[in-house]
């Protein structure tokens, strides 16, 4: 909720400089602000009704914890801890109502199965059925509900057990065994996270839900404050704890990142052959070092999820489908796209082509073989891409060459702006807002540099949250290009731009209209600065010493050859007349709104945010935004309308003047 009103206040901010700087006419400045107005309030709505609504996590905790508990309370049909068996009653009643209100377990074969274990509980069932029919049911819920029952980033085990010195010792003590000072008396007592049974019989799936949802009627209360990185983090680390005497890392195929997050020690041991020193010893291995122990391969994940997909549409639930389809590309693809851009230029492309018509298969519905057929396809490239690089090192001339071209494309629709920006500014003698545009975009070259040195949080972000940012800037910056080549074209007329002129050097340029500049650079620099360190940090931890030298002087040549051209072209704007000077800007400001277009629609395409529908014909050109979509098409003919429109009306006002 913080972030959209942020959002948007800085979106008010700019438009609001644009209109005044450029003189938009007050019509188009009360439609503007009626769209932000609306849009802020559907979206607070949106992100206030997210905040309140029914989730199926608490269903599959307490699923897992009738499972295990309900052996405590009832043996043999008889109850041996009243205390335990009106709890277990609870929670099996919390199970039933939760399903009945979340819409997306409202499957009546699930609801069957939540009478069948209420009966079962209340007429004091065995064990090992309660059991049975609680694990069964919790399979079905994530199945159902789709949830993710894996950490999308690695989990940090130091910032667990900083989590844990912060938030748990009180009661589960120092070193995790149920024995601290504030949980004398609770009943049930702390958990004691080095008794056998528990060791064995959990998973850190299990103690994420705990963490994040509690323990209803006991002193566990819900850490909904941490952040999903933060619980996964400390969860692992709970799982730990009775291994703190591991041996050095050891790899094993066998067991997945997703295994290690929603397997017991007791699943594990048994794929591991059965419990024996030497698969406790691996298991120990696994707990510690499970960032470099558990097979963690991204280009395997998006294969699994592709097949679950695939599963999920021959159960009929195209929603699911495209659920692990979307993931399989956030998931799978999106963090080593950097590499794969690096190694094999042009791969990438075809992978989210073929991605995005499996995702737009999945849309209409097509039928099973339709998708396998797709879907053998893409496994095709993964496997080639797999066999190709994935475990290859760059030479350093590939390495230098990487990151020139990285930082070359990424760079320069930035430069077009800045040199537009600063082109007009020279044109109307304005050296004072000059130095506020060169302070945007200085200062986001030094966010930039920042994010390189403290590059852990923008690496784990999610592959959503990072084709969502990157969405979100480049339309914010298509609205601010159709303005000011709006703007621009309105004046390439010398009669007007001399009584423009005349106004803002009666008046002066105001420092908000400083600051507004400022922030237009920042924002033309920043979403590039964002990509570049995002793309050259995925490749520089695979470099050897001496290729991240050359990579580092790719970078450097690139910069100095961008800044170069810069200094070239607006040097020689001045020499152009002002009326072809506007002419050329306003161009190079609606041609690059259009491009920007494309991106933005793609990127929320990829996040999940904007379907897909492929075009016919299978077009692409990431260079100019150009996407094999029905939606990037749209968007990017809506802007050229958009500009037809406004070039139209203002030849007809022009033309009702004179």
């Amino acid at each position: 909720m913080y972030v959209i009103s942020f959002s948007f206040a800085l979106l008010e901010m700019i438009f609001v400089f644009i209109f005044r700087f450029f003189q938009i006419p007050s019509v188009m400045r009360n439609l503007a602000t009626l769209v932000v107005i609306f849009s802020f309030l559907t979206l607070s709505q949106f992100a206030q009704s997210e905040d309140v609504k029914a989730t199926p996590e608490i269903v599959v905790h307490l699923l897992d914890y009738l499972a295990k508990d309900y052996g405590g309370a009832v043996q043999n049909g008889k109850v041996i801890s009243k205390s335990e068996y009106d709890e277990q009653i609870e929670f099996a009643e919390i199970v039933s109502k939760n399903a009945n209100g979340v819409d997306r377990l409202k499957d009546a074969d699930f609801l069957k199965g939540i009478e069948e274990l209420n009966s079962l509980i209340q007429n004091k069932g065995s064990a090992d059925d309660v059991a049975k029919l609680a694990r069964a049911l919790q399979q079905d819920a994530i199945r159902l509900a789709g949830i993710d029952v894996a950490p999308t980033t690695l989990p940090d085990l130091a910032a667990g057990a900083k989590l844990y010195q912060t938030n748990c010792f009180t009661c589960h003590g120092s070193t995790g065994r149920g024995d601290g000072p504030a949980g004398v008396g609770l009943d049930p007592k702390p958990a004691n996270f080095h008794d056998p049974d528990l060791v064995w019989n959990s998973a850190p799936y299990k103690f994420y839900n705990t963490i994040r949802l509690g323990v209803p009627g006991t002193g566990m209360v819900a850490f909904s404050s941490l952040s999903d990185h933060e619980v996964w983090s400390l969860a692992y680390y709970l799982k730990s704890l009775p291994y703190e005497n591991a041996g050095p890392a050891r790899f094993t195929e066998l067991v997945s990142a997703k295994d290690l997050a929603t397997m017991t020690d007791a699943e594990i041991a048994d794929r591991l052959g059965g419990k024996t020193d030497s698969t406790i010893a691996v298991i120990g291995s696994l707990r510690v070092y499970g960032d470099s122990a558990a097979s963690s391969d991204p280009l395997n994940l998006a294969e699994s999820l592709l097949a679950q997909s695939i599963e999920a549409a021959k159960n009929n639930d195209y929603s699911l489908a495209q659920s692990h389809a979307l993931n399989a590309y956030l998931q799978g693809i999106e963090p080593i796209e950097p590499k794969m851009r690096a190694n094999l230029p042009g791969f990438v492309e075809q992978i989210e082509g073929l991605m995005s018509a499996f995702r737009s298969s999945i849309s209409n519905r097509d039928q099973v073989k339709v998708l396998e057929a797709k879907k053998f396809e893409i496994v095709g490239k993964l496997k080639e891409a797999r066999a190709q690089f994935l475990q290859s090192k760059m030479s350093p001339g590939v390495a230098f060459g990487a990151a020139f071209s990285i930082f070359l494309r990424e760079g320069f629709e930035a430069v077009l702006i800045i040199i537009v920006l600063l082109s007009i500014l020279r044109a109307m003698n304005q050296p004072q807002a000059i130095k506020w545009v060169h302070a945007g975009w200085v200062s986001a070259i030094a966010v930039g540099i920042i994010a390189w040195f403290a590059s852990g949080a923008l690496l784990s972000m999610s592959g959503l949250s990072r084709e969502l940012l990157e969405g979100g800037i480049s339309l914010l910056a298509v609205g601010v290009l159709i303005y000011v080549g709006f703007w621009l074209h309105r004046y390439t007329e010398m009669k007007k731009w001399r009584t423009f002129l005349e106004e803002k050097l009666r008046h002066g340029l105001t420092q908000g209209s400083f600051l507004g500049l400022a922030i237009v650079a920042f924002l033309a620099v920043f979403r590039e600065a964002f990509e570049v360190v995002l793309f050259l940090r995925a490749i520089w931890i695979d470099l050897e010493p001496s290729g991240q030298t050359y990579a580092a002087s790719g970078v450097l040549a690139s910069f100095a050859l961008l800044l170069g051209l810069s200094y070239f072209a607006v040097k020689e704007s001045k020499k152009l007349p002002l009326t072809k000077l506007f002419q050329a800007c306003s161009w190079t400001m609606m041609v690059l709104a259009v491009i920007l277009a494309g991106k933005g629609v793609h990127s929320l395409q990829e996040a999940g945010f904007i379907g897909v529908n492929t075009l016919p014909i299978p077009i692409r050109i990431d260079l100019v935004g150009l996407y094999p979509s029905y939606q990037t098409a749209f968007a990017q003919l809506l802007i050229i309308a958009l500009f037809a429109f406004l070039l139209v009306s203002d030849r007809r006002t022009a033309n009702a003047e004179m």
